[in-house]
């Protein structure tokens, strides 16, 4: 199955359990609005993926653009129509996959992988029936070991250090992934992987790369906030109503960050500012 033919699939991905988390109206439209157009972090993050990943091929989805040349240029304009349907990579976002895939090559585990010298398979795709609600699911590991034992995913961050990824991981609920691929992945081949290995490599200087396996504990989260998704998602399409945010006129307040403190510390006027 091809990444077009994946996405065009209407079983319910994470991408979908994240737009349902928002609200049910988040749902409706990114299943049943115009596609959204990509931007130019999601373009950066496929085409190294395509560079990462056994089996892939970057120049088939992306090309470098000659030093110096502008698009808004005669030259620039025939060098787009030329390639018309590929990413256009600068020279800096060329420079950035470079110093990225460097990275990636230097660490002791994901070396393995850039090289292809891991046992299996990149974006396969699978799909089963969520048994409490009766909804197709599916999801697409960036790599699975032949044997089943290991889903690894590659992640472009600004911070890959402990405290760094831990605020990716919440922010883009990276841990409702790890769950929801892992119970796919189950369900459709009846081997439940040993583990879910997040590869992150930083998109900015010094491109460090870590690599970090998911606790139970983030399974767990997971897998209630999972549960709680597909449950509003069912109960929405049974009832072929979608709605916003709360319907309610519901209190609110400043942000914590902006409330007195209780020793007395003067109330900022921006939100603290965390130095990496």
């Amino acid at each position: 199955m091809t990444n077009q033919e994946y996405h065009a699939h209407k079983a319910i991905s994470k991408s979908k359990l994240d737009a349902a988390r928002k609200s049910g109206r988040h749902l409706y439209d990114m299943l049943h609005g115009p596609p959204r157009e990509s931007t130019a972090a999601f373009d950066l993050g496929t085409v190294l993926h395509a560079s990462a990943l056994p089996g892939e091929d970057p120049d088939s989805i992306a090309v470098r653009m000659p030093s110096g040349m502008k698009k808004t240029t005669k030259e620039g304009r025939a060098f787009v129509a030329e390639h018309e349907g590929k990413i256009m990579l600068s020279p800096s976002d060329a420079y950035l996959i470079d110093q990225m895939m460097a990275s990636l090559a230097e660490h002791p585990f994901s070396q393995a992988l850039v090289r292809g010298e891991l046992s299996g398979q990149s974006e396969q795709s699978f799909f089963c029936t969520d048994d409490a609600t009766g909804l197709e699911l599916k999801c697409r590991p960036d790599f699975l070991l032949n044997d089943g034992s290991l889903v690894l995913d590659l992640k472009t961050t600004q911070d890959a250090s402990p405290k760094g990824f831990q605020r990716s991981i919440a922010n883009y609920r990276y841990h409702v992934q790890a769950s929801h691929y892992l119970d796919v992945i189950e369900s459709s081949t009846g081997k439940r992987p040993q583990a879910f290995l997040f590869i992150a490599v930083e998109k900015v200087r010094p491109f460090a790369t870590a690599v970090y396996m998911a606790d139970e504990a983030m399974i767990n989260v997971g897998k209630q906030h999972a549960r709680e998704d597909l449950d509003n998602i069912a109960k929405w399409m049974s009832e072929g109503r979608f709605p916003g945010y709360s319907e309610r006129v519901e209190e609110i307040s400043l942000p914590k960050w902006m409330l007195p403190k209780e020793d007395g510390t003067p109330v900022p006027d921006h939100p603290p500012i965390e130095l990496y």
